[in-house]
């Protein structure tokens, strides 16, 4: 079994589906930085408590996830081998995306000159 904890952004909504056995689930992807200046993918999926957190979180939100991964192989229809992850999820956490600092513009400011009390 791995173990993996990954952070991304969510590529696309999440979505609840119900399997055969009417159990509910739901469905996601994390978008990852792979530190080379391109993206990977994990396909995720969440049951129970976990479910209902991701459900709600809309596309682009950034979290991290933490849970038992599988890679899978296979080959596309070009013939090509292809790779992928995916993450049931144990743990979820949304965080606050970085901001980029914000400067007001300077016609913004011009002529303040306010004096307090």
């Amino acid at each position: 079994m791995i173990r993996a904890l990954l952070t991304g952004v969510l590529y696309g909504a999440p979505e609840a589906r119900t399997a055969k056995s009417g159990k509910a689930f739901v469905t996601g992807k994390l978008r990852a930085d792979d530190g080379k200046g391109g993206s990977v993918f994990c396909s995720l999926v969440a049951f129970n408590e976990q479910a209902d957190r991701l459900v709600l979180l809309p596309a682009g939100a950034v979290l991290s996830v933490s849970g038992k991964a599988e890679v899978q192989a296979w080959i596309s229809k070009a013939g090509e081998p292809q790779a992928g992850l995916s993450l049931v999820v144990d743990e979820l956490s949304a965080l606050k995306p970085k901001l980029r600092p914000r400067t007001a513009p300077a016609h913004a400011l011009a002529g303040f000159d306010d004096d307090l009390p």
